[in-house]
């Protein structure tokens, strides 16, 4: 019984790091966007999603196609829309998926990219955070958690040197964004001023991990999360 109680533990172990290795492979290293679209409003677009948890792509005429997805606690939703849009112009469009539905605007020359009006089933307190990828900055998604005196959910893009990060107090049921740099794999970043909120960490490879402390509060713990897109 213990020999095959050992096996049958090895054979497990096994599959899982062959799956998280297969999860590891199906991360891009080298930005989907096109360098022609670089400062258009036509691109790719990569964000995070909580109320729950998730990621989101926008892919606006980077492939000729216009079309969105979300996948939010696994489950991924491919969003199309019906209307046109020029190259150069800014752009507002409407995307739906059977009964969810969002408002997708961006700046003609693709800044300012913004998610409104969304609508998710079974997710009515979502929020978003969406920002350009470009030919030279790929965009990479993670999502994570946070614990301590708080809890809650810290999903995050990093690109270019940067983080943006959107945190989402379970405790206190509130939303707010934190920005900040990753230098040399180590990242710093401060929500507003209201939020009292600061992270530091390290990022290694697909994961990242570190501590929180909000001053406002007097509360501090840790937080980690691995990329998922």
């Amino acid at each position: 019984m213990k020999t095959l109680f050992s096996v049958l533990t090895f054979t497990l172990l096994l599959t899982i790091s062959s799956c998280s290795k297969d999860n590891d492979s199906t991360q891009s290293e080298t930005p989907t966007a096109k360098a022609a679209y670089d400062n258009s409003n036509y691109g790719y677009y990569k964000g995070v999603f909580v109320g729950s948890t998730g990621i989101i792509v926008v892919n606006i005429n980077n492939d000729n196609t216009l079309s969105a997805m979300f996948r939010v606690d696994g489950i991924t939703y491919n969003f199309t829309t019906a209307q046109t849009i020029q190259q150069g112009q800014p752009t507002s469009l409407n995307f739906t998926s059977g009964n969810n539905s969002f408002t997708f605007t961006v700046a003609a020359n693709g800044a300012n990219p913004t998610i409104t009006n969304l609508i998710m089933n079974g997710h009515p307190d979502a929020a978003v955070l969406v920002v350009k990828e470009t030919s030279t900055a790929l965009v990479k998604c993670f999502e994570g958690t946070y614990i301590g005196g708080e809890h809650g959910i810290f999903n995050a893009v990093i690109y270019n040197n940067q983080i943006k990060a959107l945190v989402r107090s379970i405790t206190y049921q509130s939303d707010f964004e934190a920005n900040g740099t990753v230098s040399n794999n180590q990242i710093t970043a401060t929500g507003s001023v209201s939020s009292g909120a600061s992270f530091q960490g390290t990022l290694s490879g697909n994961n990242f991990s570190g501590n929180w402390s909000n001053t406002l509060a007097g509360l501090s713990g840790t937080w980690s999360g691995t990329r998922t897109y």
